[in-house]
This record gives C-alpha cells, sequence and structure tokens, in this order.
C-alpha cells in the first residue's frame, strides 16, 4: 500500500486554517481533536496518537489518538523521543533533561502492532506541552519527508495548547481575584468613570441588604444619602481625577439596620500608561458598627473596674451604720409590741428594718459582682448542691403557695466546682423563677428545678418557670448588670450578672430561652473538669 505524501501548499493551507485555533477560546480536548484530524487529513493510513503534559505539574498525560488504537497505560509513561527531535524542536535543555522526557536512540510505539514510526515534541517556548506519535501500518517503512512537513503543524499545536494554557491561567487567576474580593472581611465597592458600579463584594452586600443584580450597573450616587450626597460626590469626582482619601465616614442605608456608619479609603486606578486618566475608583470600606460597639463594651469595662474598686470601701462605711439601724430597729420593733404601741409605728419599724437589710443586700451584692468571693475548688455533687440550694428557697413557695418539683438525674457524675458559689447560683435562679411566677399568676404557679447529663465532658442544670417567661428583646440583656424586669425594689439587677461571672469563672455556659411549661428556662452547662 503506498501512503499518499502532502505537498508543501497542501500543508501551508492547513496552517493558515489552523492558524485561527490559535486564539480561539475552546477547550484542549476539541482543540486537539481538530489538529489531529486535519493532521490525519493530510497524512492518511498513518495512525497519530497526541500525548499532552502539563509542564507544571507530573500529572499523567491526556491521550488523543486517531487512526488506531494506543496501548494501555500509555499516558502515564515517559514520553520517549529521540535527540535529533529534541534538536528540530528547540526544546529547553532542563526539559529535555527531566524525568517527564526519555531520549532513546529507536522510536517507542504507543500502538499494538505497529513497528516503526516517529515522534515529534510539542514545543513553545522551549516548554514541553506534549508528544505527537506517528506510526506506520505493517510493511511500511518510514517516509522520510513526513516529519519536515509535520513540525510546522505540531508548531501551530504547540502555540495553540500554550495559548489555550495561559487563558486558563488568567480566567483562574481572574476567579482568584474576584474570590477574593468577594470574600474579603471589608467592604468593597468599584465604580467606572460613567459612576456605573462595577464590583461589589458579599460584605457590602450583607451589610446593605441589597442583591447583586440590585447594584451592579447601577450609578452610585443613587445609593448615597441625601444628607452625603454632595460631599460624597465630589469627593468621588476627584477620586476619578487621580486624587486618593483616607478615613471618609459615610453613612450608607441599609435594609434591615437603617443608616449604617461605615468609614472608606477611596482611590483611583490608572490605565496601562503612568498619564493616562483613571480607569475606575475602588473604595474599601468598613463597618464601624462593630468597632462602636467594643468601644462601649471598654468603657463599660471601665466603669465596671472603677466600681469594683469603690465596691469595698462603699460596703465598709455602710456596714456600721446600718448594722446599728437593723439591730435598733429589730429592738424597737419588739420593745413596741411588749408595750401594744400604736400598729402604724411598729409597720414603721418593719420598713426601717426591711429597707436597712436591702441596702446592706445591694452592697453584698456590689462586691461580689466587682469580685466573686473566692473559695476552694472542690469535687461536688451537683444534685446535692441543688438540693441545699432548694432548702433556702422552700418559704418562697410556702410562703405564696407555689409548687415546686424537683427532677435529679441519678448517676450524677461529679464536678470541679466552688459549692459555695454554685449554691449562690441556683439560690438566685430559683428565686428569680419564685417571683416571676408569683408575680404573674398572682400565688399560684410552678417551678422545676432539673439536672441532666449533656455528654460524656458535661452536666446542666435547669430552672424552668410558669411564668410570663422574658421577651426575646430583652433575653441578650438580663445579663447586664443593673438591668432587671422585676418591680416593686425586689431586684437590684445584679444577681443574674453575678451568676453568669460565676459560671464563666467554671468554664461553662448560661443561656435562657422559654420553657415548654411557657415561662423562662434557663440552662447552666458546667464541665466535669476544669482546665
Amino acid at each position: 500500500m503506498t501512503l499518499a505524501i502532502p505537498d508543501a501548499a497542501a500543508v501551508a493551507t492547513a496552517m493558515l486554517e489552523l492558524g485561527g485555533e490559535v486564539f480561539r477560546e475552546v477547550g484542549e480536548a476539541e482543540l486537539c481533536s481538530r489538529f489531529l484530524t486535519t493532521i490525519h487529513r493530510l497524512f492518511p493510513g498513518r495512525p497519530l496518537a497526541l500525548r499532552v503534559v502539563d509542564p507544571r505539574t507530573r500529572e499523567a498525560a491526556r491521550t488523543y489518538v486517531i487512526g488506531g488504537e494506543a496501548r494501555p497505560g500509555l499516558e502515564y509513561e515517559p514520553l520517549t523521543v529521540k535527540a535529533s527531535a529534541i534538536d528540530k524542536t528547540h526544546l529547553h535543555p532542563a526539559v529535555a533533561a527531566s524525568a517527564r522526557l526519555r531520549v532513546a536512540p529507536r522510536w517507542d510505539a504507543p500502538f499494538p502492532h505497529v513497528a516503526v514510526g516517529f515522534a515529534v515534541p510539542v514545543v513553545a517556548a522551549g516548554e514541553l506541552y506534549g508528544l505527537l506519535d506517528v506510526g506506520y501500518p505493517l510493511g511500511q517503512a518510514v517516509i522520510a519527508a513526513d516529519e519536515p512537513l509535520v513540525i510546522p503543524l505540531v508548531n501551530q499545536l504547540a502555540l495553540a495548547l500554550r495559548n489555550h494554557r495561559l487563558w486558563r491561567d488568567a480566567q483562574g487567576l481572574r476567579d482568584f481575584q474576584a474570590r477574593l474580593i468577594d470574600h474579603a472581611n471589608a467592604l468593597i465597592v468599584g465604580i467606572d468613570p460613567a459612576w456605573r458600579v462595577t464590583v461589589c463584594n458579599r460584605a457590602l452586600l450583607t451589610l446593605t441588604g441589597f442583591r447583586r443584580d440590585e447594584v451592579v450597573g447601577r450609578d452610585l450616587r443613587d445609593f448615597l444619602p441625601p444628607s452625603d450626597r454632595s460631599r460624597v460626590t465630589s469627593i468621588l469626582a476627584a477620586a476619578l481625577a487621580g486624587q486618593s482619601f483616607d478615613a471618609i465616614e459615610v453613612r450608607i442605608g441599609s435594609r434591615t439596620n437603617g443608616r449604617v456608619r461605615t468609614v472608606w479609603s477611596i482611590a483611583a486606578i490608572g490605565g496601562p500608561g503612568e498619564r493616562t486618566a483613571p480607569e475606575a475608583v475602588v473604595a474599601i470600606g468598613q463597618d464601624q458598627t462593630r468597632v462602636a460597639e467594643l468601644q462601649e463594651q471598654v468603657i463599660r469595662s471601665e466603669r465596671l473596674a472603677t466600681l469594683g474598686q469603690l465596691a469595698a470601701g462603699v460596703v465598709h462605711e455602710l456596714n456600721n451604720p446600718l448594722t446599728s439601724i437593723s439591730v435598733y430597729a429589730d429592738f424597737l420593733q419588739r420593745r413596741c409590741a411588749q408595750m401594744g404601741g400604736d400598729p402604724s409605728d411598729h409597720e414603721k419599724l418593719v420598713r426601717i428594718a426591711q429597707s436597712a437589710h436591702r441596702i446592706q443586700r445591694f452592697t453584698r451584692e456590689l462586691v461580689q459582682y466587682a469580685k466573686p468571693v473566692g473559695d476552694e475548688v472542690d469535687v461536688v455533687d451537683l444534685n446535692a448542691v441543688v438540693r441545699q440550694s432548694v432548702s433556702f428557697c422552700e418559704h418562697l413557695f410556702e410562703q405564696h403557695g407555689l409548687h415546686l418539683v424537683v427532677e435529679l438525674a441519678a448517676e450524677l457524675p461529679p464536678l470541679s466546682a466552688i459549692p459555695g458559689q454554685l449554691e449562690q447560683v441556683m439560690i438566685n435562679l430559683i428565686t428569680n423563677a419564685a417571683h416571676a411566677v408569683e408575680g404573674a399568676n398572682g400565688g399560684s404557679g410552678s417551678v422545676w428545678v432539673r439536672t441532666a447529663v449533656v455528654d460524656d465532658a458535661r452536666v446542666a442544670v435547669i430552672v424552668a418557670d410558669s411564668g410570663p417567661g422574658v421577651p426575646e428583646a430583652e433575653r441578650a440583656r438580663i445579663f447586664e448588670p443593673f438591668f432587671t424586669t422585676k418591680v416593686d425594689g425586689k431586684g437590684t439587677g445584679l444577681g443574674l450578672p453575678i451568676a453568669k461571672n460565676i459560671i464563666e469563672q467554671h468554664q461553662g455556659a448560661i443561656a435562657v430561652d422559654q420553657a415548654p411549661e411557657g415561662g423562662a428556662r434557663f440552662t447552666v452547662t458546667l464541665p466535669r473538669t476544669r482546665t
């Protein structure tokens, strides 16, 4: 069988046709298929195998075959070429010496039952992008004229693969940069010289409540508040002229939070030349809401630290006169009862004693909040702590006819804690529950105290009631100092903050939600061991 040999004109025409493929944004498989089809049309009867490799990695080759069948595992084998082929394609010496390529004096046939052929490295700018193997049918010798005609076509293929790789890398870099901007922990917006928004990231969309399609392409000035529009417009106009600005404060509109205070840095992005006009303006901002919250927390912490320093002195100055008032009030109450005095006088003495006791309790809680009373950490039976705490509060339930249900988990594991401080927490929660039920139900209602095993490392105690509960809007505030929902002077607003401090010192957590019984449910979770 005589194999056809194309003339130089046919090869040149094919190269012109394939030249357009170099700049087409098509996938690698389609690109290689078009080149192989063209080469096979020019050189019929010859099986062709194209292996494409990544010059930067050691991944397996992608293999494309036409006119024959490649042997199994070919994609994992080194590319075998002759030294003369390396010289003809100008492969970089360092690449030629790599493990990806093997130099041998004989052609390594990639097809079963094919003995003769030649290989042409697919090389562009000295980098290896693959190998084209050309085989011949049995009984057919290598046609010497084929290789010089195939090499220009392979060079065209190499250029196309290189452009495809560069295009894919550029797309990947663009997508990476887009993801980087979109996931940045900052507010980012970009505008073009026509004031249209070209870029806005996820943080900005989340803050404002807008969708991306509602922002991109719109005039940025449409989103500026009337109070800031004139000032910000002049700043952006100056930025479009090439100026940069730092620490520009703007209150932007939010669909969920009203006006949000933000601070921005604004810079122009120039064109390719040094003297060209800016092509865009990018603004990077920061939501100041969280900063303001942190500033408030710092101020609050400083105030509480000052409060703690003053508390000891206040208590010391008040305790002596308060003790005298309490003692003399009790004495006068007994004296008035013995001598049959005016009942109204007796009632006034009772109020004096109650007020003195209330002031003493308030000062003690003030000191306790500033610095909870220390004690030795011990192995504690949480059920025993709960029983002891309940015994201290039984008079509240008896006095007002309330129902108390205590459900203790069997075989509750012990934990490392300070018993006295845990009792203080339990007494506070149980007393709060009793007051809530008493005030809401006019002397009827129930309180539930339960213990439970959360998991192998934690235990919990739950105090629930059938009272009105804690409104969801107030749940985050009830642990703030001096915030109280109690009336008639029953609360100072320090009980729950003290309890929270104690639980956190025990490396635990306290939370409030709605109880299944309808009222509030406080859940205290404690680790079995402290680190």
